[in-house]
C-alpha cells in the first residue's frame, strides 16, 4: 500500500541545463555509501552526467530512482550498517535506475533529502546524486551545506631543521565518511586502509618526538554532512593550517582500469622550496623497504598539496586494483611496515633538509 507521502524531493535539473536526452544517456557506473560523525547515512550514486532523480517513502522502503542506465559492474545489492537501512538493491527498468532501501524504522519527515553535487574538475569526482538519511539519533542539516566553516587562524610558518622532534606533523587519511575512494575487487575501501595506515603513522611519529594532528580518527566527512568537495579538502588543509603544521601529509591508495598496473608514487606541488625534498624523502624510503614498482615522485595540482602552506605531500602507497597489492593493504603487516616506513622518510627529511 502506497504510503501518504512523508517527504518528497525531486530534482528538476532541466531549470539548470539538463536536456532529456542528457538524461536519458546517463548511466549510473557507482553506489557507495558511509555514516558520518553526526550519525547520518550517505547513499552516493555516481553518473555519467547530470541528471533527474526522485525519492519517495513506498512500501515501507525509501524508493530513489534516477533517470538513465545502470552500468554492468555496479553490485545489485549490498548491505549497509545503519539502524535505519541494512540493505540496498538496485533494478534497471525502462531508462531508470530505481535504487530501494528497505527502512527498518520509520522516517519522519524532514530525516531524509535528496540533492545533486555537481562533477567537479579538481578532484576529479563524477556527478553525483546523494541521499542523506538521519539514523535514529542523528542529525540531518535542512541546507545543503553545514551552517559553518571551520575557521583558519593562520598561515603555518614552518619548520624544517633541527631533527624530527617537536615538529608539527598533520596526517591525512585520504577518503572517509561518505567518500569510500577506490575499492578493490575484494571489497577493500581505501578509506579503510589509509586511516589503518595513518593511525598506526601517528604513533610512529608520536614516539620519534613529534607533535601530531589528525584530519580524522574514525570514519567520517571532515567538513561535514553535504560538503562540496572543495570544502571537504579545504577541511582537511585547516587541520594543518590551525595546529601551525611544519609538513602536511596526505595518504592514499591508488588505482586503474588496468588491474596489471602497480608500485608506489609520491606526489608534491612545488609552492616552497622543500615539497619535492620530503616527497624524494618518503619515496627513497618506500622503494628501499618495498619490493613494489617504483612510480616515482610527481608534481601534481592536488588541492591539498596546492593549498596548505606547509610543504606537503600526497603518498599513493599502492594500487586497490591490483589484487596482490590489495591483499597487502588488507595485511596487519604491510600497513605496519608502511607505516614505519613513511615515518623514517620524514625522519631522513627533517634531519637533511
Amino acid at each position: 500500500m502506497l504510503k501518504k507521502i512523508m517527504f518528497l524531493c525531486t530534482f528538476l535539473l532541466m531549470l539548470s541545463g539538463v536536456s532529456l536526452s542528457e538524461a536519458a544517456s546517463n548511466k549510473v557506473t557507482d553506489i557507495t555509501w558511509g555514516v558520518n560523525k553526526d550519525n547520518v547515512l550517505r547513499i552516493v550514486i555516481e553518473c555519467t552526467g547530470r541528471t533527474e532523480a526522485k525519492a519517495v517513502i513506498k512500501d515501507d522502503a525509501l524508493l530513489v530512482t534516477v533517470d538513465g542506465s545502470l552500468k554492468s559492474n555496479v553490485p545489485k545489492s549490498f548491505k549497509v550498517r545503519s539502524d535505519t537501512v541494512g540493505l540496498v538493491s538496485v533494478q534497471n527498468n525502462d531508462n531508470k535506475v530505481a535504487v530501494k532501501l528497505p527502512l527498518l524504522r520509520k522516517l519522519k519527515q524532514g530525516e531524509y533529502k535528496l540533492f545533486a553535487l555537481k562533477k567537479d574538475p579538481v578532484t576529479k569526482r563524477p556527478d553525483r546524486i546523494v541521499i542523506d538519511i538521519a539514523n535514529a539519533q542523528g542529525v540531518l542539516n535542512t541546507n545543503k551545506t553545514v551552517a559553518t566553516t571551520p575557521q583558519v587562524t593562520k598561515k603555518s610558518d614552518f619548520k624544517i631543521s633541527g631533527g624530527i622532534k617537536g615538529k608539527k606533523i598533520t596526517i591525512d587519511p585520504g577518503h572517509g565518511g561518505s567518500d569510500p575512494g577506490a575499492i578493490g575487487k575484494n571489497g577493500t575501501t581505501e578509506k579503510e586502509s589509509n586511516l589503518k595506515i595513518a593511525m598506526k603513522l601517528r604513533d610512529y611519529l608520536s614516539e620519534k618526538g613529534a607533535i601530531v594532528s589528525m584530519t580524522r580518527t574514525s570514519d567520517v566527512d571532515v567538513y561535514g554532512v553535504s560538503a562540496t568537495d572543495a570544502q571537504e579538502l579545504q577541511a582537511r588543509v585547516d587541520v594543518a593550517e590551525n595546529n601551525a603544521a611544519d609538513l602536511f601529509v596526505s595518504l592514499h591508495c591508488n588505482a586503474s582500469t588496468n588491474r596489471d598496473v602497480s608500485g608506489m608514487t609520491t606526489y608534491y606541488y612545488p609552492k616552497t622550496n622543500y615539497d619535492k625534498v620530503i616527497a624524494k624523502a618518503v619515496q627513497d624510503r618506500l622503494i628501499k623497504n618495498f619490493g613494489l614498482d617504483d612510480l616515482g615522485i610527481r608534481q601534481a595540482s592536488f588541492y591539498v598539496n596546492k593549498r596548505s602552506s606547509m610543504p606537503s605531500v600526497l603518498v599513493e602507497m599502492a594500487f586497490l586494483s591490483n589484487v596482490k597489492e590489495e591483499k597487502l593493504l588488507r595485511s596487519n603487516w604491510f600497513q605496519t611496515k608502511m607505516a614505519n616506513t613513511i615515518a623514517e622518510g620524514i625522519e631522513d627529511y627533517f634531519a637533511n633538509a
